[in-house]
């Protein structure tokens, strides 16, 4: 890598130095921070190299809590917010709005009525897979800057 993405990167050491058991989140959370970490952080490297019936398992231990993505996927950008990662919050809502107000404009000008209608809950889900793994790189990693998307 070079020396422009080492200094976005936040720093590796931070996350292996991080006590998730301190941390100010409910157990859920405590949970699915100890399976990312266990399997080599948001990218699970070493869930990859498992054989077929052990990764199935490791992706379930692995699993986000099931109602933060649903609250992130109804109130978007203002679930950043209270979870402290308003600048990312930010981005990915001029993310989305850039993607839905294209998406909807094409869909109907090619006569997709309903479905220019239906661009509007992509929105919400793009803040619900998100979500999680956002707030893993804010808690664990330290990650509380500007870009949607990290180098890795």
């Amino acid at each position: 890598m070079n020396a422009n993405t080492d200094a976005l990167s936040p720093d590796p050491s931070l996350a292996a130095s991080v006590d998730i058991d301190t941390l100010d989140v409910s157990d859920k959370w405590k949970r699915y921070f100890k399976a990312i970490r266990k399997y080599g952080g948001l990218q699970a490297p070493l869930a990859r190299t498992l054989p077929p019936d052990q990764r199935k398992a490791a992706t379930k231990e692995m699993a986000p809590p099931i109602a933060s993505c649903a609250l992130a996927f109804v109130f978007g950008f203002f679930y950043y917010l209270a979870k402290g990662m308003w600048k990312k919050g930010l981005v990915l809502l001029a993310f989305v709005l850039i993607i839905v107000i294209t998406a909807s404009f094409l869909l109907y000008m090619v006569g997709g009525e309903t479905l220019a209608n239906a661009t509007r809950f992509l929105g919400g889900a793009i803040f619900g897979v998100m979500a999680p793994r956002d707030f893993y790189a804010f808690k664990i990693e330290g990650d509380d800057g500007w870009m949607p998307v990290r180098p890795f």
